[in-house]
């Protein structure tokens, strides 16, 4: 395997993402994978299973082989680096022995979508090969294409089964209704349900507040079990949100009988279901767990949060208990 080689074909799969995301005629029956559609390429061995689709070919007279790899839509990170980062990390360094951790990336956006894709140097396995991952992100999902071949002869298969690839994109509402009340769980628990369409800078516009929180701490020495003090916490939280892009939280707290006032901002923006909140030395990441529109209150449910690189967790995006969640209220 040549340096020029691997060159050559990351530049011709940088142009094949281009024309996956462009109309295309491709004759052959389509295939579908959840929101994925595709054909299958001639003359591979197709192999399916849980949200997977792999095609193979092995010549077992030269050793040459491909495999290329589609990984249906899994919950996201809300940031496009950061699914990237973690697909990497999955199924290349996981599974395959290579010295390009942080490979050098091509990035494209169009409908909705971002297309990060990179390419190494591996072996898997059946000796030296080149390992090129393709991973689209976009309305909270993401989809992986990846596929590991040792012969250039593959690229043009590889090209065209990509050229065939198309997403649907998830349909939302266009409105959340309006509940007439709020319904509890078993707990007395005001229930907040799961989006049902995509929220914008606008839907978001206003003031919320957060729970007030109350922390008390009681401490007592081991050896006697007498009291050795107490930490007592009250804090309070106010969110201002505006459709232009922006953000401040005015933080008021009051720990063992001393008060304390901040007030921050910065940027805001939304991807998929998740809020960024830019700040001049991080950023901070919710995942929005829930809307509930009430005739006096709008109640959104959050869960975070998490900061730069941090991933989310798959699981906070699948399972609405997993993890701390907090209600911020809008007044009507």
């Amino acid at each position: 395997m040549t340096k020029l080689f691997f060159q050559s074909s990351l530049s011709l799969f940088a142009f094949t993402i281009f024309v996956f995301l462009a109309p295309i005629s491709i004759s052959g029956q389509t295939e579908r994978l959840g929101i994925v559609r595709y054909t299958a390429p001639t003359g591979m061995t197709k192999t399916l299973k849980d949200n997977v689709v792999a095609f193979s070919e092995f010549n077992a007279a030269t050793g040459k082989y491909c495999i290329i790899t589609v990984y249906g839509a899994t919950p996201g990170t809300g940031s496009a680096q950061s699914d990237f980062k973690r697909e990497w990390t999955n199924l290349v360094i996981k599974q395959m022995t290579t010295e390009d951790a942080n490979p050098k990336t091509d990035s494209i956006e169009a409908d909705g979508w971002t297309v990060i894709s990179a390419g190494s140097s591996v072996d898997s396995g059946a000796g030296k090969a080149v390992a090129f991952l393709s991973v689209i992100s976009g309305t909270g999902s993401t989809v992986s294409i990846l596929a590991v071949f040792n012969d250039p002869a593959y690229v043009k298969q590889i090209d065209t089964f990509i050229a065939t690839l198309d997403l649907d994109k998830p349909t939302m509402a266009a409105n959340t209704p309006i509940a007439s009340s709020a319904t509890f769980d078993s707990s007395g628990r005001v229930i907040v349900p799961a989006l049902t369409r995509q929220l914008t800078l606008s839907d978001l516009a206003g003031e919320w507040g957060e729970a007030t929180g109350n922390i008390s701490t009681a401490y007592v020495y081991r050896d006697s079990g007498a009291s050795a003090g107490t930490d007592s916490w009250h804090f309070s939280s106010k969110w201002t949100f505006k459709a232009s892009g922006t953000w401040t939280n005015d933080f008021f707290e009051v720990r063992n009988g001393k008060g304390n006032a901040d007030v921050t901002g910065g940027p805001l923006t939304i991807e998929g279901r998740v809020i960024f909140l830019k700040r001049p030395r991080s950023t901070a990441k919710y995942l929005i767990r829930g809307w509930l529109d009430l005739p006096n209150m709008t109640i959104l449910r959050v869960t975070g949060p998490w900061y730069d690189a941090q991933e989310i967790p798959a699981r906070s995006f699948t399972d609405p208990d997993y993890g701390f969640s907090a209600n911020w209220v809008r007044k009507k």
